[in-house]
């Protein structure tokens, strides 16, 4: 087989001052601090000597130059094949972060289907939890995630993943592959998400199998017979048609639904989490409204005949997925993500897939401007507080045109110029009367957008004060009006494309800030008499 062409500085500061904010950080942030980190997928390469990933078959010159220039510097096909797996596995250790390994054993082989690209499947499933909860089973690798320890032997992989010796694969890291060739990198980073939990247990009858079951918490096991054995991607599926999840409804009606081509739903995305989370797949209806419903639920791939290896678990062909069966390059891996964190994966919030971040708009100052009746101006700024996926219009107006006037009657903010604050200048105007100074507002009207976060959001008004050109002596300014009623904006928390990481509190409660404070009381003194004596 050949590979086709076609394609610091620190600033010097006292010593006290630096035992002391070293003293504060080694006491509050360090042990407070989160594992940073990811997990680790270690390939084991089962093939024969000259074999898949052990073919010794050299490249000539034309491939070497052309997988190189791509990204995969090898000189024989095997190395170029381990090249690639081992590039598709870095892109997922970014986005799972984490402590564990995940061992993936991989291989070629001649299937007896000889369309069929590569199979992926786990030596066991793995259940622990109470008993009304055995029936689910997790594939080991997750299983562990979860317990946060080893629950098979370190000896045993945790999925198994087969390609195919029969057809031309393209093994560059970037770029497109060339015409009549797969793309490698695409199809591995494929593979072995379903080894992480893209798998269901539904057979193409609409029926669960019986099973037994391994359980175990990692410190005993037993067999657990079930009759009707589901995955835990199975319980996040949802029938469209029926409003119920499929491991609800009849076989028959699971039948109806794994063949309704448009009818079957993820629906885990559109649950929030925590107080500060919001709807992923909200956000993935605005960003891929072709592959999620208008409610967030990313489509499932489910055509009118089932097709065993492409139905259930991939996402809907019309979304640019790395689960859409036709595997795209991997730039999108984000509902494939999302999904996986749904199941339970830890997922790096680094902007890919989209960070959940407050929406908001800033206003500053909105209170406390002084304009003056012969032309005297103020100002105020704008700014949005994370990325809107659309453009954001902000309507003005003056609550009393008579003694002010901003110099815009709307802000548009795009998704290329967010992060710029856009400022407002309000010009007092001469209303011919000797009517001292007068309060009035500049009112921020409800955004308008197609990003559902920032649609509708009310920001701040700016209150001001008009002085009279022509004030009666000793006139006193009035007393701030502040603004107009205290607005919450509607949406509230949303969930916006992030480009920096959010920080978490390592602070603590404050009886951890009091034990800091004493601590500092004890050692500082001690610690400022011994750099004198040096």
């Amino acid at each position: 087989m050949s590979v086709k062409p076609g394609l610091h500085a620190i600033r010097h500061c006292g010593a006290d001052k630096f035992f002391l904010g070293l003293l504060f950080f080694l006491l509050g942030a360090f042990p407070a601090a989160p594992y940073s980190g990811a997990v680790t997928v270690r390939a084991i390469y089962t093939d024969a000597r000259g074999i898949g990933f052990n073919d010794t078959a050299g490249l000539t010159e034309e491939e070497r130059a052309l997988l190189g220039d791509n990204g995969n510097s090898a000189d024989t096909l095997g190395q170029a094949r381990r090249n690639a797996f081992e590039h598709a596995a870095r892109l997922l250790e970014r986005r799972l972060p984490g402590q564990n390994m995940i061992r993936v054993e991989a291989s070629f082989g001649s299937f007896e289907d000889e369309t069929t690209v590569a199979k992926t499947y786990t030596r066991k499933a793995i259940s622990f939890g109470p008993e009304e909860l055995l029936h689910i089973g997790y594939p080991p690798a997750l299983a562990e995630k979860i317990r946060g320890r080893p629950l098979i032997d370190e000896s045993e992989p945790h999925l198994v993943v087969e390609f195919s010796r029969n057809l031309d694969f393209y093994y560059g890291f970037y770029g497109e592959a060339p015409p009549f060739s797969i793309d490698f990198v695409a199809l591995a980073v494929h593979e072995i998400i379903h080894g992480l939990g893209f798998n269901s247990s539904l057979g193409e009858d609409g029926s669960f199998p019986s099973i037994t079951l391994d359980v175990t918490d990692g410190t005993q096991s037993f067999s657990y017979d079930v009759p009707e054995w589901q995955r835990i991607y199975d319980v996040q599926m949802y029938s469209e048609e029926d409003r119920e999840f499929i491991v609800d409804l009849s076989p028959q009606d699971r039948e109806r639904a794994i063949t309704s081509d448009i009818g079957l739903l993820w629906d885990g995305t559109v649950r929030p989490g925590k107080e500060n989370s919001c709807s992923y797949g909200q956000r993935m209806a605005e960003l891929k409204s072709a592959g999620v419903a208008p409610d967030g639920k990313p489509r499932l791939h489910a055509p009118p005949t089932f097709e065993e290896g492409s139905s259930i678990t991939h996402v809907h062909t019309d979304t640019d997925d790395i689960m859409e069966y036709l595997y795209p390059f991997p730039r999108d891996m984000d509902l494939s993500l999302g999904m996986l964190r749904d199941m339970g994966w830890e997922i790096s919030d680094g902007g890919f897939p989209p960070s959940c971040v407050p929406t908001g708009i800033t206003v500053i100052p909105t209170s406390g401007l002084l304009t003056t009746e012969d032309g005297g101006t103020a100002a105020f700024s704008v700014r949005l507080e994370s990325e809107p996926i659309s453009d954001v219009i902000i309507p003005l107006r003056s609550s009393d045109p008579r003694e002010g006037r901003a110099d815009a009657q709307a802000l548009e903010f795009t998704p290329d110029d967010w992060e710029v604050a856009q400022t407002v200048t309000v010009t007092g105007v001469n209303d011919g009367e000797e009517d001292g100074a007068k309060g009035y507002a500049i009112v921020l009207e409800r955004a308008e957008s197609r990003d559902r976060f920032y649609d509708g959001f009310d920001p701040d008004d700016v209150s001001l004060t008009n002085r009279d050109n022509d004030p009666e002596p000793d006139s006193p300014l009035p007393d701030d009006p502040g603004p107009p009623g205290e607005k919450a904006g509607l949406g509230g928390l949303g969930c916006a494309i992030a480009s920096q990481e959010q920080v978490p509190n390592t602070l603590g409660s404050g009886a951890l800030n009091l034990v800091l404070v004493a601590s500092l009381l004890v050692f500082a003194v001690p610690w400022r008499g011994l750099l004198k004596e040096g």
